[in-house]
């Protein structure tokens, strides 16, 4: 089946498994309901356009009183910098952020945070974003704690480098297996459904959404079965067919299943 152009007037057609692919807006609008706590698992390798889901999902979701704090583990971002400053994101170097003066007195707050820390020295690099990630994950559990606190969701962008490289595997599983009840979500991105710490396996088994991209071996398909059961053969069949930058959707608690389409 040809890939169909893109026209601003087709929200949705069939692919050639039975699944209907929707164009990314009218899926992210219209058709992803989400809910405070629930967890995300978005799976492929990458360069294929997982970073830039996250970010049309979040712009239909986040606000001043239930924000995105999105840790960023690399020098440069192009597409976290553009987003996020789209998205009204604020863009801090550490954790807790100072405040600002207008927030203080009751000027509009940020929809969420760009947690990014400086880089350019190769030995303290990695050490100093694992702390500053660090404190920002106790700090928002911490906050989940309270009866007061609203929630929000912490995208963990580059989960592999901060479970196994950045030593932050044991908090992030903590969330995963007890943030639901906080109302904190947390987004985590995964390369390789194994060899991933233990947050790869947790995500899998506590996320509600779960968004697979083309791409992979056939141990990452064999594995992408285990996870979803009974809809695994069905997404062994559809993930090879995705043009770059669709994904496979899988609701995991209700079953439901369709296409995303890429960008036009």
């Amino acid at each position: 089946m040809t890939s169909p152009v893109f026209r601003s007037d087709v929200t949705e057609y069939p692919h050639a498994s039975g699944l209907t692919v929707f164009a990314r807006v009218p899926f992210c609008r219209d058709r992803f309901h989400y809910k405070p706590g629930e967890h995300i698992v978005f799976g492929g390798p990458s360069t294929h356009g997982k970073t830039s889901l996250a970010f049309d999902l979040l712009e239909w979701i986040v606000t001043p009183d239930f924000q995105a704090y999105l840790a960023v583990s690399k020098p440069s971002d192009p597409v976290t910098l553009q987003r996020g400053v789209e998205l009204n994101f604020r863009i801090v170097p550490d954790w807790p952020p100072a405040p600002k003066l207008q927030e203080m007195m009751g000027g509009t707050k940020p929809s969420g945070f760009l947690v990014w820390p400086p880089f350019g020295d190769l030995h303290a690099d990695m050490q100093r974003c694992a702390d500053v990630t660090e404190r920002l994950l106790m700090d928002r559990y911490t906050a989940g704690a309270s009866r007061k606190n609203k929630g929000g969701i912490l995208v963990m962008d580059d989960t592999m480098v901060k479970a196994k490289i950045m030593g932050l595997d044991k908090p992030m599983v903590t969330i995963l297996a007890m943030a639901g009840a906080m109302k904190l979500g947390i987004w985590i991105f995964v390369q390789k459904p194994t060899d991933s710490g233990r947050t790869t396996t947790w995500g899998y088994e506590q996320a509600t959404h779960l968004f697979f991209t083309k791409g992979g071996d056939e141990r990452m398909l064999r594995r992408y079965v285990e996870i979803l059961g009974e809809n695994g053969p069905a997404a062994k069949k559809v993930i090879p067919t995705l043009e770059h930058y669709q994904f496979l959707y899988v609701h995991k608690v209700e079953g439901w299943m369709c296409i995303v389409d890429a960008k036009p």
